[in-house]
């Protein structure tokens, strides 16, 4: 049997998340990870590092922001871009970028043709250099050289000096041509339950806007991963958007993996790379159980509306339901067979005390 159009799209779409993650076939020359407070991109970028170190490819770390004994990998390149202008620091990047392999830092890539240049954080350039940077990102990539940077999202930047200039978040969505936006796991599952009750998404961390909060709570799926909502710029122009959900691999061999419902859907490699599940086919997410704190009716003859909270009461009682089979509708009789005077489908109509002082017989004959 042939896959349907959406299987065939979702298999595509992991097909070109993984394509993308591993700097194949030129993919994205340059993809922007967008980030928060909330939950930081660092997992998306290591993930970046693994896979390239598996094909053998340079890295080149950009930092303004980061120390270098603070990182969780070993870069062939390290470049402090501290009180550099962009000029210097991209003349700097492109004298590591022409040097052959064997000349770089590390002995170990020596058969290495690709280069990933990643830059910790865009914040920076973007306050002081707002202007130039657009021409700096573009000099950087190549047909063997990826650019990957990240943008906090949450950290406030300067207007435009010019008054009908772009900001420096547009402009740099406009460069990219894959973006990658990451959210918390256990706050995408929270908005979504609250969705399926018809509730108000809830706010998390600064979104609160509480005195003292700067992180929210975060409870189921905190640990299954989380949630990456890849954006990818065709050369055509059509854009391909789909959500994943990127499971770090386990730290021991105790822990048992997420399960996964479609094979196809996952990448797995020696346990070192991260596992790739749809959003949409994740086990926690496609649960339809929900947490209610209704309280539990032990009769059973209550009704489906008393479980809607509202101010006021929807039931009957047993008096009015009495009272209810009581009342005799109108023209009640001439509903039966025969129509009560062997008269079936006649209205039946008894002309009451109010309504003879209001009959004119003149008015009846005309």
């Amino acid at each position: 049997m042939a896959p349907s159009p959406l299987q065939q799209r979702r298999t595509h779409n992991t097909l070109l998340f993984q394509k993308l993650l591993s700097l194949r076939d030129g993919a994205s020359p340059f993809t922007l990870v967008l980030d928060t407070l909330e939950q930081g991109g660092g997992c998306v970028v290591k993930e970046f590092v693994t896979r390239a170190k598996i094909s053998k490819s340079r890295i080149i770390f950009v930092s303004y922001a980061t120390l270098r004994a603070k990182l969780s990998f070993e870069p062939d390149i390290f470049i402090s871009a501290r009180s550099k202008t962009l000029a210097t620091l991209r003349t700097e990047i492109l004298s590591h970028v022409a040097l052959p392999p064997s000349a770089s830092t590390s002995a170990t890539n020596t058969s290495s043709t690709k280069t990933l240049i990643i830059i910790d954080t865009l914040t920076n350039p973007s306050t002081t250099h707002p202007a130039h940077l657009p021409t700096f990102l573009s000099s950087l990539p190549s047909p063997t050289t990826s650019l990957l940077c990240t943008l906090h999202t949450d950290i406030p930047l300067p207007p435009p000096h010019q008054p009908y200039a772009a900001d420096a978040p547009t402009t740099l969505a406009h460069l990219a041509t894959a973006i990658l936006s990451v959210s918390s796991f256990a706050h995408v599952l929270a908005r979504k339950r609250a969705r399926d009750r018809s509730l108000q998404d809830p706010m998390f961390g600064l979104c609160e806007k509480r005195e003292g909060v700067l992180v929210g709570m975060r409870g189921e799926g905190e640990r299954e991963g989380v949630v990456v909502r890849m954006e990818v710029r065709r050369r055509s122009g059509r854009g391909v958007v789909e959500d994943f959900v990127v499971v770090p691999p386990s730290p021991s061999p105790s822990r048992t993996p997420t399960p996964t419902p479609n094979p196809t859907t996952t990448h797995k490699d020696k346990g070192n790379l991260s596992t790739l599940i749809l959003l949409d086919e994740h086990p926690l997410y496609t649960s339809t159980s929900t947490t209610t704190n209704t309280n539990t009716n032990t009769n059973t003859n209550t009704e489906e509306t008393d479980d809607v909270e509202t101010t006021f009461s929807l039931g009957l009682t047993e008096k009015q339901k009495r009272d209810r089979e009581a009342v005799v509708l109108p023209y009640f009789d001439a509903q039966r067979e025969g129509g009560g005077n062997m008269e079936g489908g006649r209205i039946l109509y008894d002309m009451g005390a109010e309504d003879r002082e209001d009959f004119d017989d003149e008015e009846d004959e005309i």
